[in-house]
């Protein structure tokens, strides 16, 4: 256990370390002493094999100079500033804030927050702070809050003063803190032990001669690999367990320039990658380091790289705790998708476009038992038909390209606008599907284990019945249904996307926002969002880079929020124009739709995607014209 000394500067500070260690039970000896009384204290209990030394503010510092012991400063915390500051809120009189060492800096950022009017003196040297309390009191301020020896100097002049007590939470820290200091200094005292760890640990056989080629270190791997115990070989020259771990030549030539050589082997009918490279210290050759490791685990590692050079990885970083759902229609299909996560059933998605089809698909992966193996995308709309082949299924030869199918091997493979692949490759894909084996482009055969995850924005089986999309394919792909309702249709979920989005992007660029005012949700409820999560998701990012302080305010992002309701003529007929001419709104609605549906061979999902609207409501739409 951690032998922990405390130097405490104040009374009240021992009194909580005895109550925190009451709980804690750790190995700790507590002292009273501020500044050079702590100093002198320290110096007189440091030989006694404690392992680190606790203390707070300016007596923390000096203990660094003065104490060889590794010293960690309890650090005053968000919580012990949010205390102090809660206390003196309403305070009529005039407040500052004053440290040693900027020690309490963000105080004043919690002070805004709290709507207090604060600022800050900072000290660089304890010589400053009669300076900067007589500064003070020319800048009528009634009360200091600081660390204990501001305060002490403020009360000598008679300002209120209140000091900033370390709370229960930063003790533990601190204590937590120590812990880890001394942990990581013992570690650095068995150096050795810990190196030799770490080579034992090497999933490849690991051996290091000296500069006249004898051996120095031989890990469990070299052991097994090459059928010789350590034991019989340390200190032995390395060439007598195998001819091509000689060293001499490379250690007697080599400068600091030289490189590794590489090359095949074969051993007890195994064979191996073996790499040798000289070892230096300040320039000079001290010995050799040699690395052995199985062919096989080799070829795992270049199909793990060829993977991570696919042309369109997605990484799947979504879980289904992470989406968001309080419509109930949304949280029947996540219900639904989350019990099918584990099986190997193939999914198909619909939803409109930006509706969050590639989330869902990434959360599935995540919860099903190939959550360690890779997530491929593929959007069938990227390319072109023999484009669209290449990406799938790979070639072979000294130009080779991985197929997606090939890529996602043991993993899951999810791909988008299925309804868009040409004819000619649903075949293909047929086979695949079937026979679970891939056939590259000039013919080589590889087999697959993928599960499929698919996508459509409109319902496949009306692609079929125009005759764009194979009905025993559809079977195939279509082993439960997803449908995920666009963002007009659940938009008691607004609130928690802006939450989840605010958050990000406050992330991203350094902001610092809480929330938005209930005007601005309001308006962000009104809009149509015919771009979906992703629309919203580029509408926060634009209104958070707008936002200063830590409020959404409409007035800020009023011309952001405008832009959801501007009016946009969209051309909705190719080459002819609609005469308005004495016509009423309902004439005008009825023919657009009437040209749309003619344009879009009466397929209504298509129809209803280009007018910007649901399904449903171009069906009422239609009836309501008969």
């Amino acid at each position: 256990m951690t032998r922990i000394l405390v130097i405490s500067p104040y009374a009240a500070l021992k009194d909580l370390f005895n109550e925190v260690n009451i709980d804690l039970k750790k190995d700790i000896h507590i002292e009273i002493g501020d500044l050079c009384k702590g100093v002198a204290v320290a110096k007189e209990l440091q030989e006694q094999n404690f392992d680190i030394i606790i203390s707070r503010g300016a007596t923390a510092r000096l203990l660094r100079k003065h104490c060889h012991i590794p010293v960690i400063e309890v650090k005053i915390s968000g919580y012990d500033i949010l205390r102090t500051l809660t206390l003196v809120k309403g305070y009529p009189g005039k407040i500052r804030l004053m440290s040693y060492f900027n020690a309490i800096q963000g105080a004043d950022a919690i002070g805004t927050l709290l709507e207090m009017d604060l600022s800050f003196y900072s000290i660089d040297s304890e010589e400053e702070i009669e300076k900067g309390i007589r500064k003070a009191i020319q800048d009528g301020v009634q009360v200091i809050i600081g660390d204990v020896i501001t305060t002490s100097v403020a009360r000598e002049f008679g300002l209120n003063s209140i000091l900033i007590q370390s709370g229960r939470e930063a003790v533990i820290d601190a204590i937590d803190e120590a812990e880890q200091m001394a942990y990581y200094t013992q570690k650095e005292k068995k150096g050795r032990k810990f190196l030799e760890a770490v080579i034992q640990g090497q999933n490849k056989g690991v051996i290091a001669v000296n500069r006249h080629g004898e051996v120095e270190l031989f890990n469990e791997k070299a052991e097994k690999f090459l059928g010789t115990k350590a034991e019989q070989i340390v200190g032995e020259p390395s060439s007598q367990i195998h001819p091509l771990l000689q060293f001499d030549n490379m250690i007697s030539t080599s400068s600091t320039s030289t490189q590794s050589s590489e090359t095949i082997f074969t051993i007890h009918g195994e064979e191996y990658v073996l790499e040798k490279k000289p070892l230096f210290l300040e320039g000079e050759a001290i010995g050799g380091l040699a690395s052995i490791k199985e062919i096989s685990q080799v070829q795992k590692l270049e199909s793990l790289i060829r993977k991570r050079l696919f042309s369109s990885p997605m990484e799947a970083r979504m879980h289904f705790n992470q989406l968001v759902a309080i419509n109930t229609n949304l949280k029947e299909q996540l219900d639904t998708a989350f019990k099918f996560s584990k099986s190997n059933h193939p999914v198909l998605i619909y939803g409109e476009s930006g509706s969050g089809k590639k989330s869902l698909a990434q959360a599935i992966h995540n919860e099903s038992h190939r959550k360690e193996y890779p997530f491929i995308f593929l959007n069938c709309e990227a390319y072109s038909a023999e484009q669209l082949e290449a990406e799938m299924f790979g070639y072979s030869g000294k130009s080779g390209k991985l197929g997606a199918f090939e890529a996602a091997h043991n993993g899951t493979l999810f791909i988008e606008a299925i309804g868009k692949m040409p004819l000619s490759l649903q075949a293909k894909l047929i086979n695949v599907l079937k026979q679970k084996k891939i056939i590259h482009m000039n013919g080589l055969s590889i087999p697959v284990d993928v599960r499929l995850i698919s996508s459509h924005y409109t319902d496949l089986k009306e692609v079929i019945a125009a005759e764009h999309f194979r009905e025993d394919l559809f079977h195939l792909v279509n082993g439960v249904t997803l449908t995920l309702p666009a963002l007009r249709e659940r938009k008691e979920d607004l609130p928690e996307l802006v939450r989840w989005f605010i958050a990000s992007f406050n992330e991203k660029y350094g902001k610092q926002i809480v929330g938005l005012r209930p005007d601005v949700m309001e308006r962000l409820k009104e809009a149509h969002w015919p771009g979906n999560i992703q629309q919203l998701k580029n509408t926060i990012e634009r209104i958070c880079i707008a936002t200063i302080g830590p409020f959404i305010e409409l007035a800020a992002v009023k011309s952001i929020i405008s832009d959801l309701f501007e009016e946009t003529i969209p051309v909705y007929y190719r080459g002819n124009v609609i005469d308005i001419a004495d016509k009423t709104l309902g004439q005008l609605e009825e023919e657009i739709i009437s040209r749309v549906l003619e344009e879009e061979e009466y397929n209504q999902s298509s129809a209803a995607k280009r007018l910007g609207i649901n399904r449903s409501t171009l069906w009422r739409k239609i009836k309501d014209e008969k």
